[in-house]
């Protein structure tokens, strides 16, 4: 896709003079733009203001950064489903269950599940 001469930000300035009250022709020509490029520019960003311009652009920067991880932590994923069926073990042993096990212990409690324990009164 083509790259727009201009940036939101002039081009949500254009659209400012325009509801101001000048002539979108006039407009048109001190911009050198179509009429039909002014009238797709407003209705595609005719509601927004500078400040919300620059936020949607964050929240698209942020977007792709986010897409980013979650397609490098789908890779981990499908890296680390390969070697489990090669027989290739971790770095080191998990100490989740065993995290959990000294946690019931000093709770009182026994161990009935992954994430959970039950408190045992004596």
């Amino acid at each position: 896709m083509r790259r727009s001469r201009f940036t939101e930000n002039e081009i949500i300035h254009l659209l400012a003079e325009a509801s101001s009250g000048v002539p979108i022709a006039e407009i048109c020509k001190a911009a050198g733009i179509t009429e039909r490029t002014f009238y797709r520019w407003r209705r595609s960003l005719g509601g927004l203001d500078v400040h919300a311009v620059q936020q949607m652009n964050e929240l698209k920067s942020e977007n792709l950064r986010l897409r980013g991880l979650v397609s490098n932590l789908f890779e981990l994923l499908r890296n680390t489903d390969t070697e489990k069926r090669q027989g290739v073990t971790a770095v080191g042993p998990r100490d989740g269950t065993r995290a959990s096990r000294i946690a019931a212990e000093k709770c009182g409690g026994a161990l009935t599940g992954r994430f959970s324990s039950v408190r045992v009164n004596p």
